[in-house]
């Protein structure tokens, strides 16, 4: 049990490792392509590769589209998508990254509420150690960046991580009870895409794609959107929402590391001290001693 679970995790750091990269790839795209196109052509691109891989496998089941709670988690997810998107125009990616990863502290509070797990004094430390290292970073140390654009553009990739906390508690019920996890992930990804629809033909002001926008755009959708959702769903569905979040983290070191080495952006102290909160926010929360939270009793169903 022990090895399967080792197993799971790898899946999830695995997803960590291309959500890091995505930072930079989608940072790259919104310069060359309308955030709001991004996202829409990103997923367009990841269903196509997971229906594929479903109708090769004779595994695409239209049951799951009937499913309600599919088609909320998957509307959450087009809006978090493009508040990040959007958001990461007036913002750097490390920024982004450390904002959108501050979810797992909501994770952490949705999963009293929706999985009926406890709360305790370290997941209320965690939570306030977390909002001060997210107002942190958002200011930059410097309150009356309040009403500047880069509060602007933090504020909606900090949302977009506020709504993925949704996501991630929702869509591990889901996988509790389903048993394809391809199948799930197929059609969130492909319903996201039909939510994408209607925000890009009312929010666009571009439908042109330059070809560095085409390479950004290809990488995201394929890996970073059909790829990395595959292996994160399929961790998710052995491991608790709290443990995997937390495991998850590790794109923050990732993202840095690709943000430093592809576009020089270097975090300033003040960012650091924020990050650094968030991360100690994270420790408090994972050392809360919640073991159960590792769901061993679902990965019969795996």
């Amino acid at each position: 049990m022990k090895k399967e679970l080792v197993r799971y995790e790898v899946f999830l750091v695995l997803a960590s490792f291309i959500w890091g990269t995505s930072f930079i790839s989608v940072k790259i795209g919104v310069e060359h392509v309308d955030p709001f196109l991004f996202s829409i052509m990103r997923f367009l691109f990841g269903s196509i590769v997971l229906l594929a891989v479903l109708l090769l496998l004779k595994r695409f089941d239209t049951r799951l589209f009937k499913n309600k709670l599919l088609w909320g988690i998957s509307l959450i997810n087009a809006v978090a998508l493009e508040f990040q998107h959007f958001g990461m125009t007036m913002t750097s990616a490390t920024n982004a990254v450390l904002l959108v990863d501050i979810d797992v502290v909501f994770i952490a509070l949705l999963a009293v509420v929706i999985l009926a797990e406890k709360i305790t004094n370290r997941i209320v430390t965690g939570l306030l150690l977390g909002m001060i290292g997210v107002v942190i970073i958002t200011t930059n140390g410097d309150l009356s960046s309040v009403v500047s654009g880069s509060f602007v553009g933090n504020a909606m990739v900090f949302f977009g991580g506020v709504l993925w906390a949704f996501y991630v508690v929702y869509q591990k019920k889901v996988l509790v009870k389903e048993s394809d996890v391809l199948m799930v992930t197929g059609v969130v990804i492909l319903e996201t895409t039909l939510f994408l629809l209607p925000m890009t033909f009312l929010f666009a002001g571009s439908y042109v794609v330059d070809n560095i926008g085409w390479l950004s755009v290809l990488y995201t959708g394929v890996f970073c959107t059909g790829l990395a959702f595959l292996l994160y769903n399929t961790g998710l569905k052995a491991i608790s929402a709290t443990i995997a979040s937390v495991i998850l983290l590790l794109e923050i070191v990732f993202a840095m590391l690709f943000a430093f080495i592809v576009l020089g952006e270097t975090p300033t102290i003040v960012t650091a001290i924020g990050g650094a909160l968030i991360i100690i926010a994270i420790i408090v929360i994972s050392l809360n001693g919640n073991n159960e939270s590792r769901s061993e009793e679902h990965l019969e169903g795996a």
